[in-house]
C-alpha cells in the first residue's frame, strides 16, 4: 500500500481553508452586528449569541473532508486483522470529537474574546482577524495529529488480535523534516508489538503533526511506504 501522507496533508490544508473561511465569515457578521456599539453594548449583544451552533454548521464540510481522509487511510492501511465496523466507527467518532473540540468549541471562544477586545480598542475587522490567527493553533497541525492518533489506535487494536510474532514497520517519510525520534523508529523497524512497547512505550507516539505510524508488515514494506533510506532533496 502506498504512503498517503501527502494526500492527508492536502486534505488538512483544505480543512484549514474551510475553517479560516468560516472564521472570517463569522467575524465579519459579528463586527457588522456590533458596529457603532460601545464595548458594554457589544458584550451584552454577544452574550446572547451561541456561536458554537453557527461554527458547527459552517464546519460541516470540513468535518466531511476529515472523514474522507479517514476512509482513504483505512483503504490504504495493510492489516490482516479483522476489525468490526462498530469498533472502527467508535474510534472515528472519538477522533471527530477531538477535532470538533478544537475547531467548533475552542475557536468560538477566541472569536468572542477578540471581537469584544477589538470593539473596545476601536480595531478594524482585519486587525481582529489577525489577532484571532495569532492565538489559534495551526489547524493543519491539529488535523494531521488527529489522523495520526486514529491510525495508531487502529493499529494498536489490530495488534491485539494478531499473532505475537507479527512484525510492524514505522511507515512514513524519511527526509530532512523527519524528527530524530522518528528516525530511530524507522531504523528499529521491523519490531514485534512487544518489542516496540518495551523500547518505545507503545504505538502512540504522542508527537504533534507527525507524518508516521506503525503498521503491520506486508510482503513488500517498501511499497507499503517504509522508507529505510533518508531522502535529501537536491
Amino acid at each position: 500500500m502506498p504512503d498517503i501522507s501527502q494526500e492527508l496533508d492536502r486534505i488538512a490544508e483544505i480543512i484549514a481553508e474551510k475553517s479560516n473561511q468560516a472564521v472570517e465569515e463569522v467575524v465579519n457578521s459579528l463586527m457588522e452586528l456590533v458596529q457603532d456599539k460601545t464595548a458594554e453594548e457589544t458584550a451584552e449583544i454577544l452574550s446572547g449569541i451561541n456561536l458554537n451552533v453557527a461554527m458547527e454548521a459552517k464546519m460541516a464540510g470540513a468535518m466531511g473532508a476529515y472523514e474522507s481522509g479517514i476512509i482513504l487511510m483505512l483503504e490504504n492501511m495493510h492489516s490482516t486483522a479483522a476489525l468490526s465496523e462498530t469498533a472502527l466507527r467508535a474510534l472515528l467518532n472519538n477522533s471527530k470529537k477531538y477535532l470538533a473540540s478544537e475547531l467548533i468549541e475552542k475557536i468560538p471562544t477566541v472569536i468572542m474574546q477578540q471581537v469584544t477586545n477589538g470593539i473596545a480598542r476601536g480595531q478594524s475587522t482585519s486587525v481582529v482577524l489577525e489577532a484571532i490567527k495569532d492565538v489559534t493553533p495551526l489547524i493543519e497541525t491539529q488535523v494531521v495529529t488527529a489522523y495520526g492518533q486514529y491510525r495508531q489506535a487502529i493499529t494498536e487494536l489490530a495488534a491485539q488480535k494478531l499473532p505475537k510474532n507479527t512484525l510492524f514497520y514505522y511507515i512514513g517519510p524519511h527526509d530532512t523534516r523527519t524528527r530524530e525520534s522518528c528516525v530511530e523508529k524507522i531504523e528499529d523497524s521491523p519490531m514485534t508489538h512487544k518489542q516496540l512497547i518495551a523500547k518505545h512505550g507503545g504505538m502512540q507516539n504522542g508527537i504533534w503533526n507527525c507524518r508516521h505510524g506503525w503498521e503491520e508488515a506486508s510482503s513488500s514494506p517498501l511499497d507499503q511506504g517504509y522508507n529505510k533510506e533518508r531522502f535529501v532533496s537536491a
